[in-house]
Order: C-alpha cells, then sequence, then structure tokens
C-alpha cells in the first residue's frame, strides 16, 4: 500500500510538470523534444527506464523527466521525478556557459542540484563540455547529505552520427561509501546517435562502464537504447 501511495504521489508531480511544460511549450516555444529510454545493468540483471520531455524558449529551457524500475512489459515502478530550468549564455562563436538547476523528488527525500556548464566549440566541430553539479539532498528517514559532481564530455558529429564519450566523477562531502568502500565513484560512457537532416527522431545507443555497489570494486556494463523525437 505504502509503495503504492508514494508512486501516486510521484505521478501526481510528473503529471503537474507536464502540465507546466505545455504551457511552456504552448508560449511561443522555439524547440522541443521527447526522449525515451531503456537500460539495462548486466551483472544486476537490472532494467530501468527514462522518459523526458523538454522545451526552449530564447535562451531559457525547461524539462520534466520521470524514471522508472524494472522491465517495461514486466514490473515497471515509478521512483524518480525531476524537473529542470537552465539558461544558455553565448559568449562568442566559441564559448558557451549554461547555469541551471535540477530538483529530483524520490521515495527517500528530496535533491536539489544546482550546476553550471562551460562549453566550448571547435573549428572542426569537436565540442567540449565540462560541468559542476552540486547535490543536496534533503532525506526522510536519513541524515542529510552533500556530494560534488563533476562531468566532462567530448562530443562530435560526422554526417547524420553522432559521436559522445563522457565521464562523471561524485565526491561524498559526508562519508557515505560510494564505490569500493570509499567516499566516491566513477563512470565512463560512450553514445552513438544517428540522424539525418530530415528526420524528426534520433535513435542512439549508449554503452557504460559504472560500478556494482557501494562496497565492491567490481565494475559492470550498462547498456542503454532510446529515441528522441524533436518538434
Amino acid at each position: 500500500m505504502k509503495t503504492n501511495i508514494e508512486n501516486n504521489k510521484i505521478s501526481r508531480k510528473l503529471v503537474l510538470g507536464l502540465s507546466v511544460m505545455s504551457a511552456l511549450m504552448s508560449f511561443s516555444a522555439s524547440s522541443a523534444f521527447l526522449d525515451y529510454r531503456q537500460e539495462y545493468k548486466h551483472d544486476q540483471e537490472l532494467w530501468a527506464s527514462k522518459i523526458k520531455l523538454g522545451a526552449g524558449v530564447g535562451k531559457h529551457y525547461f524539462g520534466v523527466e520521470s524514471q522508472q524500475k524494472g522491465h517495461i512489459f514486466d514490473d515497471w515502478k515509478a521512483n524518480v521525478s525531476e524537473f529542470e530550468y537552465g539558461y544558455r549564455h553565448t559568449i562568442n562563436e566559441n564559448w558557451r556557459v549554461i547555469p541551471a538547476t535540477l530538483v529530483t523528488f524520490t521515495n527517500s527525500g528530496v535533491t536539489y542540484k544546482p550546476q553550471v556548464q562551460v562549453q566550448y566549440l571547435f573549428d572542426s566541430g569537436v565540442v567540449t563540455k565540462l560541468r559542476y553539479r552540486h547535490q543536496f539532498k534533503d532525506l526522510v528517514e536519513k541524515d542529510n547529505q552533500q556530494t560534488s559532481q563533476v562531468t566532462a564530455n567530448l562530443a562530435y558529429n560526422y554526417n547524420a552520427f553522432q559521436f559522445e564519450l563522457s565521464g562523471n566523477y561524485w565526491k561524498s562531502l559526508d562519508d557515505i561509501d560510494m564505490f569500493n568502500n570509499k567516499d566516491s565513484n566513477w563512470d565512463a560512457n560512450f553514445k552513438l546517435g544517428y540522424r539525418e537532416k530530415d528526420w524528426s527522431l534520433r535513435p542512439y545507443l549508449e554503452l557504460g562502464n559504472i560500478s556494482v555497489s557501494s562496497d565492491s570494486s567490481d565494475r559492470q556494463l550498462r547498456s542503454r537504447v532510446g529515441i528522441t523525437y524533436s518538434f
């Protein structure tokens, strides 16, 4: 019963977020997208899904996201809802700074994620991104926690293909074990997308090297497949 109540709360938050997004999109949104992604963690044999709706209005952008645990055709349960707002500030043709904030709702509490990303576009078309995010976790049954996260990206488009390498590093500021009985963790990802010029859909594939648990040094493959619809 408790799980159903918690899932209903998350669903209501998602519906509210979608309503807000719909209102924003109807107010001269210059771009919008709908993304669906399915993932599988191979060692743990865990399935998860993500649905995200985003829109841009001038230099501002907004997003609402719902994450689900379990296989889509079996035991699908909503467990995370997230709302995002950001602002794209273009310095010149090469440099861009993007401050943003995210608010994530889970069964265990609320997490606030202010962040700032710096992008540099090379003349060759290569794009580099560096982002710092600070997470404030307001937990229901545990003490509040803070985590620092640094993300680096390297992206390049070749004809209809999009290639991206990314890595994340997390550091707990409250001595919380995250990986191998230590207060830090990391992952590495490769992403391949494909979209022709006249397409509205972009399918993509991701392969990631991620940790298995907080008390083990084991790593595992995380496979993701998804599709993005732009309109």
